[in-house]
């Protein structure tokens, strides 16, 4: 408590997620309405900015699939949290997740690089600054597409994070830096080694890596 009151401290989101991790009802019950909202928000931004409208309905199976997501497997994606990222932000690439997922149900297709190109991230002149699905050729696009998604999901969470922000949020490294609380000249570096992960897993994208392009 805090001193001359009888106010409790806050729960700090790492120790809340922690909770969740290990099994806590309780914990997960003080979890879902506190951050509800958070990825409701952030679900009908997504799908808004994809069709143009987001009905309510919409953005509640979205919105479920997020924290269905998060329990399943044996809470893994809670796990996998590391407490260094904002949680904001690893919510929203759970739900930017999800969308996608939404829209594929939908029988709808959504391109990495076309909603980078929403947030004004194309026209790149520098192979190595274009979303890993535009660096593919037509051919390769068509065929890798399911092995560069099974990819992301399978990198570390930093890792799926930079690559995100960058390449999808369309920041710049100043901003990552600011958003996973890191040092402005680390970004590079790490993001690189983030690239050469996923080019590991999807051959294809060799040359997007390669510092001489």
């Amino acid at each position: 408590m805090t001193a001359g009151s009888d106010r409790p401290e806050p729960e700090s989101e790492a120790a809340l997620v922690a909770a969740c991790a290990a099994g806590d009802a309780a914990a997960w019950a003080r979890f879902v309405p506190r951050f509800g909202p958070l990825v409701a928000a952030l679900a009908r931004r997504m799908l808004a900015r994809r069709r143009g409208v987001a009905s309510d309905a919409d953005v509640d199976e979205v919105t479920s699939g997020v924290f269905l997501a998060l329990v399943a497997h044996d809470r893994k994606l809670l796990h996998r949290y590391r407490p260094e990222f904002r949680l904001s932000t690893y919510l929203g690439v759970i739900c930017r997740t999800e969308v996608g997922r939404w829209f594929r149900r939908a029988g709808r297709t959504v391109s990495l690089d076309a909603e980078a190109d929403e947030r004004g991230g194309g026209g790149h002149e520098d192979p190595r600054a274009v979303s890993p699905l535009a660096a593919l050729s037509g051919q390769e696009r068509a065929a890798g597409l399911a092995a560069l998604r099974a990819a992301l999901d399978a990198l570390p969470p930093r890792d799926r994070l930079l690559l995100t922000l960058k390449f999808i949020e369309g920041l710049d490294y100043a901003r990552i830096a600011e958003v996973l609380h890191l040092q402005r000249d680390s970004v590079g570096q790490l993001l690189h080694r983030a690239k050469a992960r996923l080019a590991k897993a999807v051959p294809e994208l060799e040359r997007w890596v390669d510092p001489t392009l």
